[in-house]
């Protein structure tokens, strides 16, 4: 086998054994970060020290803003839309490529819907009282 006949077998195996290595690297992150709080809460029952209480919380993911992420989604599709447009339009293949933005339009237009759901179901519970 010359090597020129290993490129399309490695390139179709590359973009699979990057996953696994991306997925390996966040195993090993966090297994490191808990062996980590474990060796803590270890020495400091060795030592008879007491832990404040927040050490055994997990910390609290911030919440999504979807009217922010709907902005930026709807911006960045106009942004790329765009771009394309203009970059490609001499050769006549404007609209054809500027489409590649409809993908984060639509993105960003259904995080818009769902923020305005949430928003009607918020006002319903509040003059229901609940």
């Amino acid at each position: 086998m010359e090597p020129i006949d290993l490129i399309p077998i490695v390139g179709t195996i590359s973009p699979f054994l990057c996953a696994i290595l991306i997925i390996l690297i966040i195993f090993l992150f966090k297994t490191k970060q808990e062996k980590s709080r474990n060796d803590v809460l270890k020495a400091a029952i060795e030592h008879g020290r007491e832990l404040p209480p927040d050490f055994f919380k997990k910390p609290e993911k911030p919440k999504v803003n979807l009217l922010t992420n709907s902005l930026f989604f709807l911006g960045f599709g106009l942004g790329v839309s765009v771009f394309f447009y203009l970059f490609f339009a001499e050769q006549g293949q404007g609209f054809k490529f500027a489409s590649i933005g409809l993908i984060f339009i639509f993105i960003g237009l259904g995080q818009l819907v769902a923020y305005l759901v949430e928003r009607k179901q918020k006002k319903a519970c509040e003059q229901e009282g609940i």
